[in-house]
């Protein structure tokens, strides 16, 4: 469906979602990250704030497997690639130099892939052992990644991790004594997760994949300290760190690292129209999520100054950004675009400024800014007339890509149903346009279609996207041999992506979001939304972490079993109730 295509311009990305009314109805290897380095000088990092919030830990991983090839050489597999670095422990008495290659991939012969392309690690390293104890592997620090190239300010691991890679294969071309499991162990870097927090298990063996493979793909990327965008940079952007915290906040209850990435993120704002935006939803979903106000009223000013781009506010309410000419992103790479048309007042740009007006009037509400949040409100009511009376089509029954467009991309269509944007009784309509364009969009922007889908009403046809195969896929990824998420759905696509892209990891959030459907109904989960979405599944359960506790759920046979650790709202059924906190069951019909 779509071809390969040149990149031309750095990247980032991002992520919605709706459910709120307004006012809360190698060669060379990978280098060195410490969040709290980044974090010094941030005029919105309080005093005080405790270190071990952001400080990262080592966890030490056994082989999964020990096999030799048919070159001779041991080879380890780790099960799952981590970033992190390999130890080894030789005999007493052991002494020479032995020959070791890490990477992300094996090539076809059983040996680690040395020239895997695009930005897919691999790196040998020759040295002397070092007898009677565990010794690191010596890695030499990728530039790139630790300096941030051309657009600088790459996360830097904490100095004691020393440099870290990601890898899942060790392959020992030499060495001067007997390899085996217990002397090879993976260090894996990581920010500290209670691995207990969340889980899913439904009939769908192919969604129990994608959801574990989201879910270590949430977990495995948190090495920095800070959210990043992956390998190749390393660098925090706001579009991958909103679907990094939804990810996040759907593997357990910290929310630490997500509020010192926005934080960061709000003093060292990236290129793209859309990346700022995110800012808002990011201080909005830190909110609800926590019930902790103290961001909002350090963000505040700012949100309201330079992430709303009111200045480019039009009198009808829309955003004129100038299409081309501009940032605006929409989708990357460029061949993902769906063919976009861009037009200086672009329907995407605009979607996302109808969400930050709702959210907006939500905040200044929250902060006792009463005139704001009607302000906002106001604001917000003008601003979603304009978008319809501008950018849908009603003769098609679709949205087009921006005023004066002809062309109707997947993109317009599918943000517009995140949002809640599409005329209630001409949704069906919008989501069958959706369905039909397929995944016809990135990793980055599936968040947006499978948030849509569900908003829609479209579980089955999220649930199928999520579970697909080929090319665009997640069990592709994997087929691929990843084990964390890319950039990228294949190298085809985007020649330089790399193997560890948190931003597609968007799954693990929706499942937790729309198909358990648990979220907040007032900020701090005092009052829980579930909501369950389960399509034609047979059945499904899992544990969704809050603030207040785990979130069970177990549905079969028909029938919803729920313990909550708050009052809650249940939907389900068709009916809506509320209950305390507790044990309920509740019958479809």
């Amino acid at each position: 469906m779509v071809g390969r295509c040149e990149n031309r311009w750095p990247y980032a990305d991002c992520r919605p979602w709706s459910r709120f009314g307004t006012i809360w109805a190698m060669k060379v290897n990978v280098g060195i990250s410490c969040g709290l380095a980044l974090l010094a000088g941030s005029a919105l990092a309080r005093p005080g704030d405790p270190e071990e919030l952001l400080a990262t830990v080592e966890r030490t991983v056994r082989p999964a497997s020990v096999s030799t090839n048919t070159a001779g050489n041991v080879v380890f597999d780790f099960g799952r690639e981590v970033f992190g670095r390999l130890e080894i422990m030789a005999p007493e008495g052991a002494s020479g130099e032995y020959v070791v290659r890490l990477g992300e991939l094996m090539d076809g012969a059983g040996g680690v892939n040395m020239r895997p392309g695009a930005t897919i690690r691999s790196a040998e390293v020759r040295a002397a052992v070092e007898p009677g104890a565990w010794s690191r592997v010596p890695l030499v620090a990728d530039k790139r990644n630790t300096s941030g190239g051309r657009e600088g300010r790459a996360a830097q691991v904490r100095r004691e991790h020393g440099v870290v890679m990601p890898f899942r294969y060790a392959e020992f071309v030499s060495a001067p004594f007997a390899l085996g499991p217990d002397s090879v162990r993976q260090v894996a870097v990581e920010y500290p997760v209670d691995r207990d927090a969340a889980s899913f298990r439904c009939s769908d063996e192919r969604l129990n994949r994608v959801y574990d493979f989201c879910r270590h793909s949430t977990i495995a990327t948190t090495f920095a300290g800070l959210y990043v965008d992956g390998d190749r940079e390393r660098i925090p952007y706001e579009g991958d760190a909103y679907i990094n915290q939804l990810c996040e906040y759907a593997v357990h209850s910290d929310y630490a690292l997500a509020r010192a990435s926005h934080e960061y993120l709000m003093d060292h704002a990236t290129w793209p129209t859309e990346w700022k935006q995110h800012s808002v939803m990011m201080a909005w979903t830190d909110w609800m999520w926590t019930g902790d106000k103290h961001s909002l009223e350090r963000c505040y000013d700012k949100l309201k100054k330079d992430k709303l781009l009111d200045s480019c506010r039009r009198k009808d309410g829309l955003l004129h950004t100038g299409g081309r000419r501009s940032n605006d992103i929409v989708d990357w790479p460029v061949c993902e675009r769906d063919g976009f048309e861009f037009r200086e007042v672009n329907t995407v740009v605009n979607a996302f400024y109808c969400r930050n007006l709702r959210q907006m009037a939500d905040i200044a509400l929250a902060l006792g800014k009463e005139d704001d949040a009607l302000f906002f409100a106001q604001r917000a009511d003008e601003t979603e007339a304009a978008f319809r009376e501008t950018f849908f089509d009603e003769a098609r029954g679709v949205f087009v890509d921006g005023a004066g467009a002809r062309h109707a991309s997947l993109h317009a269509n599918a943000i517009a149903l995140a949002f809640g944007l599409a005329p209630k009784e001409r949704e069906g309509g919008v989501a069958d346009f959706c369905i039909s364009r397929g995944m016809a969009c990135s990793p980055y922007f599936a968040q947006y279609l499978l948030d849509g889908l569900f908003e829609a009403g479209r579980a089955d046809a999220a649930i199928a996207l999520m579970t697909a195969s080929g090319e665009r896929s997640w069990l592709g990824m994997m087929d691929f041999g990843a084990t964390i998420t890319m950039e990228a759905w294949s190298v085809r696509i985007k020649p330089n992506l790399d193997m560890n892209h948190a931003w597609g990891a968007a799954p693990i959030n929706v499942i937790s979001r729309h198909l358990l459907g648990v979220t907040p109904l007032e900020p701090g989960f005092g009052k829980i939304s579930i909501r369950p979405s389960f399509g034609s599944l047979k059945s499904a359960s899992g544990v969704v972490p809050t603030a207040k506790g785990g979130v069970r759920i177990n549905y079969a046979d028909g029938v919803l079993h729920v313990e909550t650790p708050a009052p809650a709202r249940v939907e389900f059924g068709g009916k809506s109730r509320d209950v305390p906190a507790g044990k309920h069951s509740f019958a479809a019909k």
